[in-house]
């Protein structure tokens, strides 16, 4: 299935070197604090707008803990002016800065590099719209007591959860994968609820692609509402009338509303005239139905069946938030956020999708300087060398290889770990092995 579609991924309206480097820049960063309302009382170690930096380094270093990853920019530029002798301040120390900070910067933030993200680069676009994605997931959290009862646990089959869960609902942008916004809440939180949020931050004109759990006639009659258009599977209980058919498998239909939507909605009308697409994807045998508001004919079916296949970009986008930039795995680190407080995981949260979305912007730059698509690009490839050069460009370079050894051998000397006399583990696992039964690769 050809794509003709106009496919406009990763224009650079404003390309330089610099746009990059400008990203976290200290005139951004101080307004932030400013707007926010999150100024410094006094002189500290670790002013705001650094914790806000840390917060968001965090996102970066997955596997680093906070002492590590304190001594990884000790005498680097972003440090220097605050850190005057050899030792770092403590872990403690930027729990504390963070519980200051609070979740209001951190939010802040990501939406003012959200907005400059928009302006530099061109989304994927159809017939002249922009295309969106809309999906939702959860990400487990540490295990203590404020995180449960914020949070709640997920239901098992056997024993009992292990982690409480954060639910996330995101809006994607498709083509360059910037997350332009995202909405949490409690892990039994109802997914088209939590995804109703993110309407004020679709413009008129936007494309919006989403799966079968969002074929909900309320939630698609609010989303055209909103000036917007939609793609989504359709469930297979739906048996649509026909009105009109443009070809064997494209027919515009007219669709009940049920009377319960009706009743809880009185201004929701009675039938709904949207356009039926059922296609075979390529090497498969399940035929997909989709229900979309582009009535004009002249807009090909298999454009718009190949349109929906970029759906899955959302899909990528959580993958490589939760196992690639996290770092998480379902056996070894089960657990995406390692905050024990209910605002420390949000404010983790926004950090995280934050170094995202930066890591985007660069691979967008590179692409549109290298003339590759963006999506083309590896993005644990770009993770890898985005967390080398960042240290690198930081450096003070004052300060020689000899001084550097000697603040190494300091740092490791400070990592010491209690003494275990007779320590014993029990025989007792966090969580209960699936009962999926094995799968296996076929020859």
């Amino acid at each position: 299935m050809e794509r003709s579609y106009q496919h406009s991924i990763g224009q650079c309206k404003e390309c330089s070197p610099e746009s990059v480097i400008k990203t976290l820049s200290p005139q951004l960063l101080s307004a932030v604090i400013r707007d926010a309302d999150a100024e410094d009382d006094r002189e500290r170690s670790l002013p705001a707008a650094l914790t806000m930096v840390f917060v968001v380094l965090l996102g970066f270093f997955r596997r680093v803990s906070y002492v590590n990853l304190l001594e990884k920019f000790h005498h680097t530029r972003l440090t220097s002016r605050f850190w005057k002798g050899e030792k770092p301040p403590s872990s403690t120390a930027l729990t504390k800065a963070r519980d200051r900070l609070g979740l209001k910067p951190v939010a802040l933030l990501f939406r003012r590099i959200v907005e400059d993200l928009e302006k530099r680069f061109h989304p994927l676009t159809f017939h002249g719209r922009e295309v969106n994605a809309i999906d939702g997931s959860t990400f487990p959290v540490a295990d203590t007591l404020s995180n449960r009862r914020h949070f709640g646990l997920p239901g098992v089959s056997r024993g009992r959860a292990g982690y409480p869960q954060l639910h996330v609902a995101c809006l994607v942008q498709i083509g360059t994968r910037i997350v332009k916004d995202l909405v949490q809440g409690r892990y039994r939180a109802f997914e088209l609820g939590l995804a109703r949020k993110l309407f004020p931050k679709l413009g008129k004109g936007v494309l919006v692609l989403m799966d079968r759990l969002f074929f909900a006639f309320d939630f698609l009659w609010d989303l055209r509402g909103q000036g917007c258009d939609f793609v989504v599977r359709m469930k297979s209980n739906c048996s649509p009338r026909v009105v009109k058919r443009l070809s064997k498998s494209d027919a515009i239909v007219e669709i009940e509303i049920p009377r319960y939507y009706r009743k809880k909605r009185p201004d929701m009308p009675r039938t709904w005239t949207l356009r039926m697409i059922s296609y075979v994807p390529e090497g498969g045998t399940e035929t997909i139905r989709l229900l979309t508001t582009l009535l004009d004919p002249k807009i090909p079916r298999d454009e718009i069946a190949a349109l929906y296949h970029e759906r899955w970009e959302v899909e990528t986008v959580l993958d490589e938030i939760k196992t690639h930039l996290a770092d998480c795995t379902t056996v070894n680190r089960p657990v995406v956020f390692r905050s024990h407080t209910p605002m420390r995981v949000k404010q983790e949260l926004y950090g995280m999708v934050t170094a995202y979305n930066i890591l985007r912007g660069v691979m967008a730059d590179v692409g549109n300087e290298f003339d590759i698509a963006p999506t083309r690009l590896s993005f644990t490839g770009t993770l890898e060398r985005v967390r080398e050069c960042m240290r690198d460009v930081m450096l003070d370079h004052s300060i020689s290889a000899a001084d550097r050894i000697r603040f190494m051998r300091c740092a490791i000397a400070r990592g010491t770990v209690p003494k275990r006399p007779g320590r014993k583990s029990p025989r007792a696992v966090k969580v209960k092995m699936s009962g999926f039964p094995l799968k296996r690769n076929v020859a």
